[in-house]
């Protein structure tokens, strides 16, 4: 036992439950980090998710053990959500320009930009899974104000979340592949973070969730369709 932290044969089960939570609640992340490490070089990609990966084991494990403060502060995902609309409108915005100038389409953030980027949406998106991860082990006896099993909320988010680097790097290569991609990912991001930005204020209605996916589905199949 470490930091009154205990473990049992059937807290095994629950951290792969856990880590399969992280990958659908952090599917929308995945789509938002493949578009932001699409514009590296393909050699820099892994590296940039890699290190973010690296961080958020830190910045996980202080968000479990500041739950409550993290919670009050609905600006974060007010920031991320704002941005993410940002990024989408500035990404046709200049497209369209690059066009009418005949320049092409804009340039590539640095690096350690890029890591930044992936640290920020990391904390935006890392509530919801956080939350969602506490409420998994409310039935767990509390002694002295830490729940014993509050590294099973730890290990299974942080499993969760190296698959979702994978998969942002599946999404970013996808992104090179088929052109039309590009275009749809942006609109996915807008997308994305109008759904942030309604959570943030308690906004979202009960069917919002599967209209949501079914927006996201669309906007994906069309990435793969050939121009006529």
């Amino acid at each position: 036992m470490i930091l009154d932290q205990s473990f049992a044969l059937t807290d095994i089960p629950r951290i792969f439950t856990l880590s399969f939570l992280e990958l659908l609640l952090s599917a929308d992340n995945a789509i938002v980090l493949g578009v932001i490490v699409h514009r590296l070089a393909p050699h820099l990609r892994k590296k940039a998710l890699y290190i973010g990966v690296i961080s958020a084991f830190f910045f996980r494990g202080l968000g479990l053990l500041s739950l409550s403060l993290l919670l009050q502060y609905d600006w974060i995902q007010m920031l991320g959500a704002g941005y993410l609309i940002y990024l989408s409108l500035n990404h046709f915005l200049k497209k369209r320009r690059s066009k009418e100038d005949g320049l092409l389409p804009h340039t590539a953030l640095s690096f350690w930009k890029t890591v930044l980027l992936i640290e920020l949406f990391d904390l935006a998106f890392a509530i919801d899974s956080i939350v969602a991860g506490v409420a998994f082990i409310t039935d767990t006896h509390v002694v002295d104000g830490l729940n014993p099993k509050l590294w099973i909320v730890y290990l299974g988010g942080m499993l969760g979340l190296i698959g979702t680097r994978y998969a942002a790097d599946l999404f970013s290569s996808l992104i090179g592949k088929f052109p039309r991609l590009e275009a749809s990912a942006y609109m996915m991001i807008a997308w994305i973070g109008l759904k942030l930005g309604l959570s943030s204020i308690d906004m979202t209605p009960p069917e919002f969730a599967p209209l949501f996916w079914v927006v996201i589905a669309i906007l994906f199949i069309s990435g793969f369709l050939k121009r006529r």
